[in-house]
């Protein structure tokens, strides 16, 4: 059972080493981004972040195993 702000459930879900890297690129990328003046390297910045950012989404996707629920 999930709830608003706290999760409730018999098994604990750890994010693999794999997609906590993807997750914290693209968070760095996005910090990075966000310190840029406007132009092309904010936008390869902003792009980089969002590569990561499905990356993680992807191998969440691929990695859940089958029958599994979504949350």
């Amino acid at each position: 059972m999930v709830t608003r702000g706290h999760a409730i459930s018999r098994q604990k879900e750890t994010p693999s080493t794999l997609a906590h890297d993807l997750n914290a690129g693209a968070v760095a990328a996005l910090d990075e981004a966000r310190e840029m003046p406007p132009g092309d390297e904010r936008t390869e910045a902003i792009q980089k972040a969002m590569v990561f950012r499905n990356a993680a989404e992807i191998h969440q996707l691929l990695g859940r195993k089958r029958g599994a629920p979504n949350l």
